[in-house]
């Protein structure tokens, strides 16, 4: 844009010119603003137009502050007046489409859909509302709770930053919930209310989903973790120092415990002082394993962490079968059996995915059988984790020789605590090596013996079970519970479990239970995707839905008025995709159309 005078009748005229190609490509200008005769600072006339130009096109100069007061008072007066004059200009020198001015339709108040949709589809196949009526919550507090859960699923945040999010997204008006900045302590009693039905929405949903997945429960996970605080938590009992399992031993935590059946489906869970160690957590899940109502006693799959002496006497005492799976370490006492070629392939997998598997008896409890396993894959995976190990403990072995060798390192005790410090660096190969120091230099040596006899048992591991059922029936068994330790890594880590942020002892086990609700949504989404053989992960989906949006467009009329339309977008061919295989149709589901007309 520019300014020309144009003269009038012997009067200067100033206006505010605009270069622009009509349609047929043909160069035109056109008059922005008139400003009659103004006085404009004759130095500022270039910045002023441009100004006024980036102001109209709803843009900011980082410049701005180099104009006058009285320049600046001009691109305000000169926008005004052509602001004026866009919305006054004659309807024949306007773009008109069946009565719509094309040049002034807009598009307001954008909010993300898809991943919310998603959400509250998995909420109603579950029937949480109904299942929260039942239990009397006002309906504020049921919308309230949905938006914390799918807050928890779409992107885990603390209260306050929760309120900015939704405001960001389509859940108010999906859920017909006024979200407010001081709508804080209503989020806190909403957390109360569910922690204080936990165990009654717990087995109600395990009833539904018994129904919903077709779930036989012969078979139940029981594992461990835990989540820290950040603050000194010291107003919660449960809150201690422990080994943490993300390594922030600094940090006081508690420790949550979760059953799951066969399918991955969450059955129930427990809140555990962060200092109590993980076996003895299985005595109190057990006593709870009655009240599940899931029939025949199942049998129970365990880590390696919890087969002590101890739980395995009270699991026999109690009738429970179990399947563990021992230490890596503990495969060496049966190297001569993998060794055997007394092996039998699982059926029906392919070549480069074979798995072998035989049984014997335990040689410490004859009550006891072992399934030894050999796999082809998992062999691949620790011969390379081997050997890249190798590799970077040689590197750092090679850096402290060159050191000493060139003077650099000469007092023996320092040499000692560098060798020292390496060795704990290294610790998966350090056993295959001999590294000591001679006098003042390094000596490196390596037992090929030893290493022989690792990577012979690699892709190698060991069960334990107390069932007379053959080998290649307990392997399948075992297999089946890699979804369930599945969704505990998504619970860990996508659902906001850790760290938590909260101080009071109800509230930690709140946010918890809010997660393991998350959890339930999760876990229907992953099983209807699976269905459709879409084994995405729920982070790539999230991101490919986070792109349908709900939009408002406004639409001025010929005549004065203005219609807003109030709707979702079109979904892609991607998104499209996934809704299907939801069963979602995104035309009808939550769409909450409105149009709208005002003068």
């Amino acid at each position: 844009m520019y300014f020309r005078t144009k003269t009038i009748k012997n009067t200067p005229i100033v206006q505010l010119i605009e270069s622009y190609r009509n349609s047929e490509g043909q160069p035109r200008q056109r008059v922005v603003a008139s400003l009659g005769d103004a006085q404009l600072p004759a130095d500022e006339l270039k910045t002023i137009a441009r100004m006024a130009e980036l102001r109209l096109r709803g843009e900011v100069d980082l410049f701005e502050d180099q104009l006058s007061k009285e320049g600046a008072a001009w691109v305000a007066r000169i926008v005004s007046l052509a602001e004026r004059s866009k919305s006054t200009r004659p309807t024949s020198q306007r773009p008109v489409l069946d009565g719509v001015l094309l040049d002034q339709v807009e598009t307001e108040n954008v909010v993300e859909f898809g991943p919310e949709l998603v959400a509250l589809e998995a909420w109603n196949a579950l029937g949480l509302t109904h299942l929260l009526e039942e239990l009397d919550l006002p309906k504020k507090q049921i919308a309230t709770a949905q938006l914390m859960v799918v807050n928890r699923l779409i992107e885990p945040l603390s209260e306050w930053a929760l309120i900015e999010w939704a405001e960001r997204t389509a859940l108010p008006e999906l859920l017909d919930l006024r979200v407010t900045k001081t709508m804080k302590d209503r989020l806190y009693r909403t957390s109360d209310a569910l922690l204080g039905h936990r165990e009654t929405i717990e087995k109600k949903l395990r009833d539904h989903e018994q129904t919903l997945f077709s779930s036989r429960r012969k078979l139940v996970l029981y594992d461990v973790t835990n989540t820290h605080f950040e603050g000194v938590c010291g107003s919660n009992p449960k809150a201690k120092h422990g080994k943490n399992k993300q390594k922030r031993n600094d940090c006081r935590q508690v420790s949550v415990g979760m059953a799951f059946d066969e399918q991955g489906n969450a059955l129930a869970h427990e809140v555990f002082a962060g200092n109590m160690a993980d076996t003895t957590t299985l005595k109190y899940m057990l006593s709870r394993f009655d009240r599940l109502e899931v029939g025949e006693k199942p049998v129970v799959v365990l880590d390696a962490g919890f087969a002590s002496a101890e739980n395995i006497a009270l699991l026999k005492k109690l009738g429970y079968a179990y399947l563990i799976n021992i230490t890596r370490g503990s495969r060496i006492k049966y190297a001569d059996a993998f060794a055997q070629e007394d092996f039998v392939p699982i059926p029906g997998r392919p070549a480069d995915q074979q798995v072998e598997v035989k049984t014997i008896i335990d040689p410490d409890d004859p009550s006891q059988q072992l399934i030894l396993c050999r796999s082809q894959q998992r062999r691949l995976k620790e011969t390379a984790m081997i050997s890249s190990a190798e590799a970077r403990f040689l590197t750092d072995a090679a850096a402290l020789k060159d050191r000493i060798e060139k003077g650099r390192l000469k007092k023996p005790h320092l040499i000692d605590q560098k060798i020292g410090r390496l060795q704990k660096k290294h610790p998966h190969v350090n056993r295959f090596y001999t590294l000591e120091r001679r006098g003042t230099q390094l000596h490196l040596e390596r037992d090929d013996q030893k290493m022989e006899d690792a990577l012979a048992l690699c892709g190698s591991y060991v069960l334990k079970t107390d069932q007379s059922i053959d080998a290649v029936t307990l392997w399948e068994l075992y297999m089946s519970l890699l979804k369930a330790e599945t969704g505990f890594r998504m619970l860990k880590s996508a659902l906001g479990l850790r760290p938590n942020h909260h101080q009071l002892e109800g509230r930690v086990d709140g946010h918890i239970f809010i997660s393991v609700l998350a959890y339930h949504l999760l876990n229907w989404i992953r099983k209807k995707l699976e269905a459709s053989d879409d084994h995405r992960e729920w982070s790539t989906i999230r991101r490919i839905l986070r792109t349908h949006s709900l939009v408002s467009t406004r639409l001025p009329l010929r005549d004065g008025r203005i219609v807003t339309l109030r709707k979702p977008s079109n979904p892609d061919a991607e998104q499209a995709r996934i809704y299907t295989a939801l069963g979602i149709d995104s035309k009808t589901a939550y769409t909450p159309v409105r149009s709208e007309v005002t003068m």
